[in-house]
């Protein structure tokens, strides 16, 4: 990297490091304790996907450690051609893809799985059960999985050393492969492949949850035997979810196609920006369980309601 971006690079470094560290030490603990509720004290359908939302934001969480060691080892020995970087650059770009889409999608399922029960309760008594939730669960990591491997990575031989460099169309992680000798960008390819990306991971998740929410809105404000204190819960509840998966995953999504068009790719502001970007995405994997615990206080009740109460009533909330 050019001597005259060396600050801007060791800054980056900096808030890229702090922010995975603090999420790591975070999203162990919440995620952690989600999944002992969910796990182990609750038996709801609800819970079995706030379990798999957990347990795929504690894996992303587990492979933070890699992913430090990737700033603090492999910019410092990628040039030199060691075979370990090629495979810690691919572990950190496995996880961050599966991670995008693992995450995202049992989101989506929980809003919508909210707004059946809400809309049409009886029916979703009797046809949504722990059993076709847990099948289901298996369904919904198999085949995001499936798409990661087969849509997000591109295996390419690029000279005659013993390393093979790898190029992969998930972005932002490009950044990661700027000192990269012969890195060639696939320009046939990489722009329908970050829409296609954005469309599946962002765009259509986001209009889900903002149909389903809508939805349930407008069903609690128009039942005439709902509490108002349930129903400000519940809006609360929704506006938080709605605004944090919106700042944690539409720069992350939206940053690639804006640096692919005007030419930024490679440049200290595209480094700058796909790292922020990378940080958002990181938090969102430990933000869940704060929300939670945050949200799960009521006023009226008392303040030092435990922290597995607030969690249990958050998840009983999407019953």
């Amino acid at each position: 990297m050019n001597n005259t971006y060396e600050k801007e690079y060791i800054a980056t470094k900096i808030l890229t490091v702090s922010c995975f560290c603090i999420t790591f030490v975070l999203g162990m603990i919440g995620n952690g304790l989600v999944i002992w509720i969910c796990g182990f004290r609750m038996k709801t359908v609800s819970a079995v996907w706030f379990l798999n939302l957990a347990i795929a934001d504690l894996v992303f969480c587990l492979s933070l450690p890699v992913r430090i060691m990737d700033w603090l080892y492999i910019s410092q020995n990628l040039k030199n051609g060691h075979i370990i970087c090629g495979f810690l650059i691919l572990f950190n770009f496995f996880m961050l893809a599966l991670n995008s889409v693992v995450s995202v999608t049992f989101l989506t399922v929980i809003n919508v799985h909210r707004c059946v029960s809400i809309m049409w309760p009886l029916w979703a008594k009797v046809h949504c059960t722990r059993r076709l939730a847990k099948i289901a669960s298996v369904f919904l990591w198999v085949l995001p999985l499936t798409c990661v491997v087969l849509i997000n990575f591109t295996f390419i031989h690029i000279d005659n050393s013993a390393i093979k460099k790898f190029f992969f169309l998930f972005i932002p992680e490009l950044t990661y492969l700027l000192n990269m000798k012969n890195f060639y960008i696939l320009t046939d390819h990489i722009s329908p492949t970050l829409s296609i990306n954005c469309v599946l991971t962002f765009l259509i998740p986001f209009i889900i949850i903002i149909i389903c929410n809508g939805l349930i809105i407008y069903k609690l404000s128009t039942n005439r035997f709902k509490k108002p204190k349930a129903f400000f819960r519940t809006f609360r509840l929704i506006i938080a979810v709605v605004v944090c998966f919106f700042i944690c995953w539409f720069p992350f999504n939206i940053w690639p196609l804006i640096a692919f068009k005007v030419n930024l790719f490679e440049s200290v502001e595209d480094f700058i920006i796909c790292n922020v970007c990378l940080c958002l995405v990181s938090i969102s994997s430990c933000i869940n369980p704060i929300l939670y615990v945050l949200l799960g206080h009521t006023r009226g009740t008392k303040s030092r309601k435990s922290i597995k109460t607030r969690v249990e009533n958050v998840i009983n909330d999407f019953k």
